[in-house]
């Protein structure tokens, strides 16, 4: 009985293992009249880290200049691995533009296997899987049970945010 102890541990292990679908990945997001945020996924579990540079005077939003930890459902999790896994990142051009002064943009930061790759867009022209997989963070970010935290982060899609507008 001894013997198969090991074994059996090790097989449990070996199922209950799953491969990390990305090494690194966060995400910024911004639009003129309500938010401006950064969020990064932890690869090893399910755990996000949210920076909400500017928010809306909404009193049900996040506060702006505030540090959030949250944690993704198990649904959550697979969609995401299910987005990162289908997006072609490595097919996309790092940029996404239109001369416009307002809207949204949104920025993907992605260490997978050999790649890595930030992706800026600001264009209604963007490809569908990006913005699809952009409206999913945004939807899932809000979402989320936001509980404050001191700790900082550092988020490689940042780019320089937009001002909220002036009241």
């Amino acid at each position: 009985m001894n013997n198969r102890i090991p074994y059996l541990l090790l097989l449990f292990l070996l199922l209950n293992c799953k491969k990390q679908e990305y090494d690194e990945f966060d995400f910024s997001y911004g639009n003129t009249f309500e938010t401006d945020f950064s969020i990064k996924f932890n690869s090893n579990n399910d755990s996000v880290f949210i920076r909400e540079n500017w928010s809306s005077n909404d009193f049900k939003a996040p506060v702006g200049k505030t540090n959030y930890i949250s944690q993704l459902s198990n649904l959550q999790k697979k969609e995401l691995d299910s987005f990162i896994n289908t997006v072609n990142f490595k097919s996309l051009d790092t940029l996404y533009f239109e001369d416009y002064s307002d809207g949204e943009y949104f920025s993907f930061f992605i260490t997978k296997d050999e790649l890595t790759k930030n992706i800026k867009v600001h264009s209604h022209s963007a490809p569908k899987s990006l913005t699809d997989f952009a409206d999913w963070i945004y939807r899932t970010k809000k979402s989320l049970r936001l509980i404050e935290t001191q700790q900082q982060f550092e988020f490689k899609s940042k780019i320089s945010e937009l001002e909220p507008p002036a009241l």
